[in-house]
């Protein structure tokens, strides 16, 4: 897999170019780790210190760097960006949203049931499980019917049962859900890039 990168008139972005699609559906921006939570591959670049904002386009990536010599960097993120492609993970993960729900009131839906779900704590890391990146998706239904996908930080990990457990009382003690069902996934699997910056900083990994 060869990996084009083009220089933007703002010295302080530039343009990768896998050779492959990456968002077909335009343009998405992510200005912090915060906001790409759905997506895999913008927290796994958002892991290398200096990286500042994220775009995806059809065919392309472009990252703005707030510090750092692109020098440096830019292997880095080139070795990111072909690795994630060449295990076929997803650049996005599935859309929160429901058909046949209105968009704006889905999404706080969702927003409520995440901060619901902060008030789980992985007994092993002692910090919540949103921030840790356990959370893949959550999908609300028009009918409050709640499916939320979720990992664990290794296959097999003793506190799956009680993590289980925890996303499905948390989301169904919100107001407006009728019925949960949680899905373990391992796929893609769990990596420490998928934190966010205040379970990163809990935990001492800078």
């Amino acid at each position: 897999m060869f990996i084009q990168t083009e220089p933007m008139p703002d010295v302080s972005k530039l343009k990768f170019i896998p050779g492959r699609e990456v968002y077909v559906s335009g343009t998405i921006e992510f200005a912090n780790r915060d906001e790409a939570t759905a997506s895999p591959l913008a927290q796994r670049l958002f892991g290398f210190p200096g990286v500042a904002a994220i775009a995806f386009g059809y065919d392309y990536i472009i990252i703005t760097k707030a510090v750092g010599d692109w020098q440096h960097l830019k292997p880095a993120l080139l070795g990111t960006i072909m690795e994630h492609f060449m295990s076929n993970a997803p650049v996005m993960r599935a859309a929160r949203r429901t058909p046949g729900g209105e968009d704006g009131k889905t999404d706080a839906f969702v927003d409520e049931i995440m901060t619901s779900l902060r008030e789980v704590i992985d007994p092993e890391l002692g910090y919540n499980i949103v921030d840790l990146g356990l959370i893949y998706e959550v999908v609300v239904g028009a009918d409050g019917a709640t499916t939320v996908a979720m990992t664990t930080t290794t296959p097999g990990c003793p506190a799956t049962n009680y993590l289980k457990q925890g996303v499905q009382d948390r989301a169904g003690a919100v107001e407006g859900v009728k019925r949960v069902q949680v899905e373990l996934t391992y796929e893609p699997r769990w990596e420490p890039e998928m934190m966010s910056p205040g379970a990163k900083q809990h935990l001492g990994i800078y």
